[in-house]
């Protein structure tokens, strides 16, 4: 058997089709649409584009799977956690930081090591805008190759949550102590698969292979083209001006550029939405009431109509991208049922007293304002407040400005709201555990019992253990009904045909890694 059958045996056990293989070329520059890149300090941004950039010129720790959302190698080989609070990361050997700077003249070998792990950490710590570790006691280089961090508690999501140590990229010392502060933001030197090659602020970002890699990159050049305008840049997209659109926010237009046979939709990720409700305001304050309106709504008829395949009902608020959260065998808490949301009202006391067509009790009129913000959820939210209002309700939908609907559901003028977002790692703690009321908890909703299932969620590292209490408190959340979930809107990313193994950005853009290498067709 020769090298080569060997190799394409082996490659093919990784699941790489022999025709892109054949395919693969080791040229090309892809082009990507970015709204704004002002700098490019990796620790003193969140904004998607500024990351994107960043991951590429710098390398992590670990990255999450395309796959599953699991944490799986990068600079870091393998890791342990042999208690609550110890984590011990085993590095990549022979990394070296890019050449050819200000910093490291070209030629330099200057090998990443734990020690550069440490300052990193350490510095994310300290300048970090966004985003937090947790609660770390210490961070020590155990040997050249070993890094050892010890939490003051067991946090369970400081690696496979996308905003805690995924996102400290790995920087050498001497460029922030030669470049300074405002040089670094300029002048980005880590250890990633593309080197900076020029860069002004708003303007353009243009990277170009780094042939020191330690994996085989395909593409010679990554430029961001900066269009502020969402709209410009598909269009730019389908006039073959850029090769990618990494991020597409409203689902709206995705029915017409699925119809484009020269793109391609990738999905990863995306949001939760669902109704939420304030369990402090009457009458939502009576689980009767609450129970009643979700038999009465066909959820699945409206989601359908309006967000079709681009999205999934939701039957719980843990996507599926919170892997220990995600259980689908909460669909059977949400029949449709109409007659019985019907009869559970009448026997709380509502009826159409005075034959106006809308139910009411002791005078008072069965009233459901859904708050929103605009968006194309605004339709599924009219659908279903459409669907109340046949059964006797009077249900309506009121659009608000984004800073009086936040004003209003966190001072609590709320009944009925669209609840979206913290669809991430913790998201089900930041909504309804007691703590947050008043903050990301505005159901108001207080359980003893969910608090202390969340609390021991929180106190473990043990991932069974953690998936079991996790699901125990979502189920009880939704029993209560506290929300009334709709469904999960995927993000996009487009690109054209050319470009193949694209992933679409999770915490992060990576064109080379264990499980994809970015290259262009002709």
């Amino acid at each position: 058997m020769g090298v080569l059958t060997v190799l394409l045996l082996v490659l093919i056990a990784f699941g790489v089709p022999p025709a892109v293989m054949a395919q693969a070329r080791d040229d090309g520059t892809l082009r990507i649409a970015a709204s704004s890149i002002q700098q490019l300090d990796p620790y003193k941004t969140a904004a998607n584009d500024e990351i994107d950039a960043c991951t590429l010129v710098y390398d992590p720790l670990f990255i999450l799977s395309k796959n599953n959302f699991k944490p799986i190698p990068h600079l870091a080989e393998s890791w342990e956690n042999p208690d609550d609070t110890t984590w011990i990361f085993h590095l990549r050997k022979g990394v070296l930081f890019h050449d050819g700077n200000a910093v490291f003249p070209k030629g330099t070998k200057r090998e990443m090591t734990a020690d550069d792990v440490v300052y990193s950490i350490e510095r994310f710590r300290k300048v970090s805008t966004a985003f937090v570790l947790g609660d770390i006691a210490s961070v020590k280089a155990q040997d050249k190759y070993t890094v050892v961090i010890k939490t003051k508690r067991p946090e369970p999501f400081l690696v496979n949550d996308p905003n805690r140590l995924a996102r400290v990229v790995i920087m050498p010392h001497e460029a922030v102590e030669k470049l300074g502060e405002d040089g670094v933001a300029k002048t980005p030197i880590g250890t990633g698969p593309f080197k900076l090659k020029s860069f002004t602020p708003d303007q353009g970002l243009v990277l170009e292979k780094n042939p020191n890699y330690w994996l085989p990159v395909h593409l010679d050049r990554v430029e961001f083209v900066v269009i502020p305008d969402p709209t410009v840049q598909t269009m730019a997209l389908s006039a073959g001006e850029v090769d990618v659109v990494p991020y597409i926010f409203n689902v709206d237009s995705m029915g017409t550029l699925s119809k484009d046979p020269n793109l391609v939709l990738l999905s990863r990720g995306g949001s939760y939405r669902g109704l939420g409700i304030n369990v402090k305001t009457p009458p939502f304050n009576e689980w009767a009431v609450r129970d009643a309106i979700a038999k009465m709504l066909d959820i699945d008829s409206a989601v359908k109509s309006v967000i079709g395949n681009f999205g999934e009902r939701a039957y719980g608020q843990c996507p599926p991208w919170v892997p220990f959260g995600y259980d689908p065998s909460l669909k059977s808490l949400w029949p449709y049922d109409p007659k019985a949301g019907l009869a559970e009202l009448a026997k709380a006391g509502f009826k159409d007293s005075d034959g106006d067509g809308i139910l009411d009790r002791k005078g008072q009129p069965l009233k459901v304002q859904i708050k929103t913000i605009p968006g194309s959820q605004v339709r599924v939210l009219t659908i279903l407040a459409t669907q109340l209002k046949a059964l006797g309700v009077d249900a309506s939908v009121l659009q608000q400005d984004m800073a009086v609907w936040v004003d209003d559901l966190i001072k609590g003028n709320t009944g009925v709201f669209f609840d979206f977002s913290y669809a991430g790692t913790t998201g089900l703690h930041s909504l309804f555990h007691s703590s947050m009321i008043g903050k990301s908890n505005t159901h108001f909703y207080s359980s003893a019992q969910v608090d202390s299932l969340l609390d021991q969620a929180l106190g473990t590292t043990n991932e069974k253990k953690l998936e079991s209490l996790w699901k125990q408190a979502q189920r009880k959340i939704m029993e209560d009904r506290a929300a009334i979930p709709l469904y999960f809107e995927w993000g996009y990313s487009v690109c054209n045909k050319k470009v193949h193994d694209w992933v679409p950005p999770w915490g992060g853009l990576y064109l080379v890694s264990i499980e994809n290498n970015v290259w262009l067709s002709k």
